[in-house]
């Protein structure tokens, strides 16, 4: 066999060689005579370049395509743990909202069993309950109306009773700085119903404050001039005191009476620009606080 058919054979063998599939005496021989064989050897190199640049974009597609299925993979992963977080996010909101917070509870499901107002202290106390099969109370707050600095509004939140849980039925709140004021339960400020009038507890007291005024100024008339407390107390050069406005009767024969906590005349009401101030303690001082003027002075208007 010439060199020519050596060389032949062996680059018939090259692929084999290449891929390391050829057996130990088959890659001997190829070995062998490619030593002493520079032609062999460039074919092998060249068949190599050949190989590995055919055998590339196949790599990289690969490659991409195991990449692309990993980013899918990835973003699916992340979409189901958004849809799960999601669907706990509403769930824990429903729970809380329903079995936790709870809502404002409207005055007919409440009611208050007892109101006590502590002289001393000038302090609240409130207890009542609900009229709410399934409901509990969650909560009991009260703050300031928005429509009158003398009054307040308490707000007992109501919400369903848990499973084999206990209902709190009772609820009971110590509100601060009651005197002059007025308590109503609300849900919330639409729905009121009024618990505590500071007023009512007070009329003895108060009744000697009007008759103080009518004593004091001449110029009053008991039956034609009614006085009107303004409610809550104002505190003038650090002595506290109350207010009243003055609203005058138009008519002959007219006359003003109260009903429903409400003035009422079968004349015609000429309001004054003014209000009276007197003090709670004796001996009472009494001023006019003039609404134009913003004065308070110690002389009743002539006008």
């Amino acid at each position: 066999m010439n060199r020519q058919e050596n060389c032949d054979i062996i680059r018939d063998l090259l692929p084999g060689y290449i891929d390391g599939i050829l057996s130990d005496a088959g890659t001997k021989t190829v070995k062998e005579h490619m030593e002493g064989c520079a032609a062999c050897r460039q074919a092998c190199e060249e068949m190599k370049e050949k190989l590995d640049g055919e055998s590339e974009p196949q790599e990289q597609l690969a490659l991409d395509g195991f990449k692309k299925v990993r980013r899918t993979t990835r973003q699916l992963k992340l979409a189901a743990g958004l849809a799960g977080g999601l669907l706990i996010f509403v769930v824990l909101t429903i729970f809380i909202r329903f079995f936790v917070v709870g809502a404002p509870l409207s005055t007919h499901e409440l009611t208050a069993e007892m109101v006590i107002y502590d002289e001393e202290t000038e302090s609240l106390e409130i207890k009542g309950t609900i009229n709410l099969a399934g409901t509990r109370v969650s909560r009991v707050e009260w703050k300031p109306s928005e429509e009158d600095s003398n009054a307040v509004n308490v707000l007992v939140y109501g919400a369903d009773t848990l499973p084999f849980g206990r209902e709190k039925r009772d609820f009971a709140l110590t509100i601060p700085n009651m005197k002059g004021k007025r308590a109503y339960l609300a849900c919330p400020d639409y729905d009121q119903l009024q618990i505590y009038n500071w007023k009512y507890g007070h009329y003895e007291e108060l009744q000697e404050l009007e008759d103080a005024i009518y004593e004091h100024f001449p110029q009053l008339h008991r039956t034609r001039d009614a006085l009107s407390y303004n409610g809550g107390i104002d505190v003038i050069k650090g002595t506290e005191g109350v207010s009243y406005s003055v609203d005058s009767v138009i008519g002959e024969d007219a006359s003003f009476w109260w009903f429903n906590d409400q003035l009422v005349t079968d004349g015609v009401f000429d309001v004054k620009p003014f209000e009276i101030w007197i003090s709670l303690e004796q001996p009472h001082e009494i001023l006019i606080l003039d609404y134009q003027t913003g004065e308070y002075t110690k002389d009743y208007p002539e006008n």
